[in-house]
């Protein structure tokens, strides 16, 4: 991971979580592991697209509530990849990991699904889950001990 970066569990005060929460939208439109074109001009479009929506606010509920767990790579305030998991008794699923693309290829979502699955654990946490969009994600979270067990299945509406 490069010089400069912190990993790290996210406060409801923080003042990454704007970024954290917005950083995971911008991944998913660019899907892969690649590098992309999404840096932080777009970033910060998309954190100031937040501003107002109630996003933030809910986030830091539930994250004081313990229903939440947000983690980030985090370079001089800004969170460059996010994640979370949201604990429900002894399970959780980790959720929405993702990397700005331009930030891609350092090691960030590795390192913050290490995060969470950390913090899930010190919540005595016993059944963490997750699922991979495609062969490249799932071999990271193979590298952290994830294994696959089961084939989900979704439904869309017929039209």
């Amino acid at each position: 991971m490069a010089a400069g970066v912190v990993v790290r569990t996210l406060g409801p005060d923080d003042p990454a979580l704007p970024s954290a929460l917005a950083v995971p939208h911008l991944a998913f439109a660019e899907p892969g592991t690649g590098s992309g074109v999404a840096g932080l001009a777009e970033l910060g479009e998309a954190v100031r697209g937040l501003a107002g929506d109630g996003s933030v606010e809910s986030a830091a509920e539930r994250i004081l509530a313990g229903r939440a767990c947000v983690a980030a790579s985090v370079e001089d305030g800004i969170a460059l990849c996010a994640g979370q998991h949201q604990p429900v008794g002894a399970v959780t699923e980790i959720v929405g990991v993702g990397t700005l693309p331009t930030a891609r290829r350092r090691g960030l979502g590795h390192a913050v699904t290490a995060a969470l699955v950390a913090d899930a654990r010190s919540r005595g946490v016993e059944t963490v889950f997750l699922s991979a969009g495609d062969d490249d994600v799932a071999r990271i979270y193979a590298r952290l001990g994830f294994r696959t067990v089961a084939t989900t299945l979704i439904v869309e509406p017929v039209e």
